[in-house]
């Protein structure tokens, strides 16, 4: 005899759009909802005054779409935009961390929005298998999802019991399904460590659009180290990156802290005149290199960003309308000016670093990039009439291949 109860749940198998679906549908139907949506990925810095749209599978050329995307107005007249990427049980390379990052600033150079947020929601266990290359501005569990309609949805009669009931039993599946999934790939791999995949490399191979195309764009995604973060820093808010999610293993310091001991002593030995300081904080506040040769006044100084592989003169408080007439005829073909949040940055593309590879491992592409900052020395000394005098004689070209 057939025994239909014996079926535990609803559901047999689930998609990532059937999780999508949900969550669009409580966009648009809760307040309560939308509230605390934007209460946990921002952090209680911003409050909703208008809702302006939830869609499923919004598409920009040339990069595609983003799984869900959520847009409102803060109290204070900015428009906020929330990308969200949704997995269940894929396989984590199909993550597309950088080409969301891309899709947030290509919607501030539009005028879409004013800021963005990036997202990865899905099964808890998903995020300790992060490398840093996959990392989004901010992380939402599905068991976060469920926690909502346990404990708060029927409470602010956002939803009737009934319905509550059923997405926490088709939430409660996708999460058995995903964390299943998880323990499957990984049942060979020791969790106390999971192997490195390289670092910074997944997510240019992941966008599926012609290179050419994506050094055309007239913008670079430039997500902030999470020590530096700050709401009116910058529009990838908050934490970019380096925003490590709940649950991720944490980095090996010492291995950090090893790296960034060469790094420095290697720059002081061979450029001095660059004046390097040491990156303060943890593994994942450490991703940026600020170098303040004496010569230079407060506002202005280089900037290695390791994990985007640039190498940037930036002028804080100066547009690109003041620096580029005066900085033009004495830059050269593999230097370009960007605007950079309130700062503009005369930019050098470098290969990323990883610190966690170690020092020895990429001392040849270090030493690539620290001559390309002090040829940026040169030229800022050469256009203001320092002593410093151009030169040309750099690295051979294959370091950066």
């Amino acid at each position: 005899m057939l025994n239909i109860l014996s079926q535990q749940t609803p559901f047999t198998l689930l998609a990532e759009r059937d999780m999508d679906l949900l969550v669009l549908e409580e966009m648009h139907s809760s307040k309560p909802f939308r509230d605390w949506l934007v209460s946990k990925l921002f952090n209680n810095t911003r409050k909703i005054k208008d809702f302006l749209g939830a869609y499923h599978t919004f598409s920009m050329d040339p990069l595609g779409s983003v799984d869900i995307m959520f847009v409102f107005r803060d109290v204070s007249g900015r428009t906020c935009s929330v990308l969200i990427e949704n997995k269940i049980d894929q396989p984590k390379q199909n993550l597309q961390a950088q080409r969301y990052f891309e899709f947030g600033e290509k919607g501030v150079v539009d005028g879409g929005w004013d800021e963005y947020l990036t997202c990865l929601f899905s099964p808890q266990a998903y995020f300790a298998t992060l490398e840093p290359s996959e990392y989004f501005s901010s992380y939402l569990s599905y068991e976060e999802m469920e926690g909502w309609f346990q404990n708060q949805a029927v409470r602010l009669s956002s939803i009737l019991p009934d319905r509550a009931a059923y997405k926490i039993k088709l939430i409660r599946k996708a999460i058995e399904q995903g964390t299943g999934a998880l323990r499957q790939q990984d049942a060979s791999v020791p969790q106390s460590f999971m192997p490195q995949a390289p670092a910074f490399e997944t997510a240019d191979r992941e966008i599926d659009r012609p290179q050419e195309a994506l050094q055309d764009l007239p913008y670079a995604p430039e997500p902030q180290p999470k020590k530096k973060a700050s709401a009116s820093d910058f529009r990838v808010f908050p934490g970019g990156v380096f925003n490590l999610p709940p649950g991720y293993r944490e980095a090996e310091d010492t291995l950090i802290g090893h790296f960034w001991n060469d790094y420095q002593a290697f720059a002081q030995k061979k450029y001095p005149d660059l004046g390097m300081k040491k990156p303060t904080g943890s593994a994942e506040e450490a991703a940026w290199v600020e170098m303040t040769p004496a010569a230079f006044p407060r506002e202005v100084k280089i900037i290695h960003k390791m994990p985007q592989g640039f190498m940037d003169l930036s002028f804080a408080m100066a547009s690109p309308a003041v620096i580029q007439p005066t900085y033009r005829p004495y830059m050269d073909s593999d230097m370009s000016v960007r605007e950079n949040g309130t700062a503009t940055v005369i930019r050098i593309g470098v290969p990323p670093l990883d610190p966690q590879k170690g020092f020895d491992a990429q001392k040849d592409i270090l030493n690539f990039a620290l001559q390309k900052a002090y040829k940026l020395y040169q030229l800022y000394l050469h256009v203001v009439g320092g002593t410093g005098k151009m030169n040309t004689s750099y690295a051979p070209e294959e370091l950066y291949l």
